[in-house]
């Protein structure tokens, strides 16, 4: 058998056996927080816990209550770094059996000023990797959270390394597959870090199965080493997707426009652009 025939069939049964995996059966979090209610002398207490370094924007909704006449929509909070939101509503007579809120977080505060900064690149000192996917991509940064976001193309085991100093807010480690799907989305590995000093926060997407070197409560430096890069979540091929958000109001986050040491600007990498740390 011809050599080239050799490749093409591991490559066959390569994508045959990635394309063969489920999707994995639980959603998980990146980070766990506590919520308490209690109820007495006519009055609902809510008590919804921030362990992390970073404001939570938190909006609790409860059909229940509305139809009782004691919320007139949803109800919005913020708890701030390490601390608690805690809401007091008067409620006469209600049924806690019948009680079901719904709790949506989001990172950030929206009325913190940003002040970008320059960033180290996300791989150690020394290391060259290619742009596989610049900002505006349209294979996948084609949306408000990940339009400026940058893609390298390294390996499976590839060390990630944080672009500033900040706080882990958020980690996700047990996936171990991927697919070029865009229903693997919401299953890849990731790291997220807040920068306190600039209000920005970072992701640092598709890490192997275990490939976070961190826990959310950690404080990291710049050019620390925190991540194994892979190939989870919705993904063509190996590779860090890295990308700079900011709190979005009335949503979640969104992706901003960065620049790395020496004035590297984000929206001046090109797909297969060559990236020295010099």
């Amino acid at each position: 058998m011809k050599f080239s025939k050799v490749i093409s069939l591991l490559l066959f049964f390569c994508f045959s056996f990635c394309n063969a995996q489920e999707l994995p059966k639980v959603k998980l979090n990146q980070f766990r927080n506590s919520y308490k209610q209690d109820y007495r002398n006519d009055t609902l207490f809510l008590k919804i816990e921030n362990p992390l370094a970073c404001p939570l924007r938190i909006k609790i909704f409860s059909d229940y209550l509305k139809s009782k006449n004691l919320i007139d929509d949803t109800l919005k909070v913020i708890a701030y770094e390490n601390s608690f939101a805690e809401i007091t509503i008067f409620a006469k007579n209600i049924d806690v059996e019948k009680l079901e809120l719904n709790i949506n977080q989001a990172f950030g505060d929206n009325d913190k000023i940003i002040k970008q900064n320059n960033l180290a690149l996300p791989f150690p000192k020394g290391k060259t990797y290619h742009i596989m996917q610049s900002n505006k991509g349209s294979f996948s940064h084609d949306n408000d959270y990940s339009r400026y976001a940058v893609d390298f193309d390294m390996k499976t085991g590839d060390t990630i390394t944080s672009a500033d100093d900040g706080f882990v807010v958020g980690v996700i480690k047990d996936y171990e597959y991927g697919g070029n799907d865009r229903k693997w989305i919401p299953y890849a590995n990731y790291i997220t870090i807040y920068h306190p000093h600039s209000g920005l926060f970072m992701q640092y997407v598709h890490l192997k199965k275990d490939g976070s070197l961190v826990k959310v409560g950690d404080a990291v430096e710049r050019n620390q080493p925190i991540g194994l890069s892979g190939m989870t979540g919705f993904a063509s091929g190996e590779h860090l997707h890295f990308n700079v958000l900011i709190p979005e109001k009335g949503k979640t986050l969104k992706s901003v426009p960065f620049s790395f040491e020496n004035d590297l600007s984000s929206q001046s990498l090109k797909k297969n652009m060559k990236v020295t740390n010099k």
